[in-house]
């Protein structure tokens, strides 16, 4: 990753149709470091990351899991898809109820964040899914009994470049205490 932090923040937009090219093993184990770098409520680090690469199980994943909801733009070119699976339970034993039902999805959140910003520094573009039926997504990837997804990431080679959709500005969405 040779470009600055801050332009690829700037660069980085939600990308739904991909190359017909597979995501090498190398930059899938730095999307994996980067994830795992991410901060999390008293270092409980509650996550598991399951990586798909088979296009069968994908392509099972875009048609039942998904196919309820708007996700009719996503072909079954998609060469990679990430399951972002959190405990909430291991978040709960340090901080109770607040563990459970916040620092369990803000943690992997930030998890989910590391992982789109370090594919944008190596080239690949990325989605963030959140509409899925998650029975069905963690019966079909035998996700452990505590541990729900709290996100799918599709990733992948772009296809074509999108366009980053407006902004409000500072004015309206920040206010400063002095």
């Amino acid at each position: 990753m040779d470009k600055n932090i801050l332009d690829i923040i700037g660069q980085r937009k939600s990308i739904r149709k991909y190359e017909d090219k597979k995501v090498e093993s190398k930059k899938i184990e730095k999307l994996m470091e980067s994830a795992t770098l991410a901060p999390s409520a008293g270092n409980r680090q509650p996550w598991e990351f399951i990586v798909v690469e088979d296009e069968k199980v994908i392509a099972e994943l875009i048609d039942e899991p998904m196919s309820k909801f708007n996700t009719s733009w996503m072909s079954k070119g998609v060469p990679l898809m990430i399951a972002v699976c959190g405990n909430p339970v291991e978040s709960a034993k340090k901080y109770g109820d607040r563990g459970r039902n916040l620092y369990a999805i803000q943690d992997t959140a930030a998890a989910i964040q590391n992982i789109m910003l370090a594919a944008a520094g190596l080239g690949l573009g990325t989605c963030w899914i959140g509409a899925f039926d998650e029975v069905e997504v963690s019966e079909l990837l035998d996700v452990k009994s505590d541990y729900r997804i709290y996100g799918l990431i599709t990733v992948g080679y772009p296809a074509k470049e999108g366009s980053r959709p407006s902004r409000k500005p500072l004015s309206e969405v920040v206010r400063y205490i002095k």
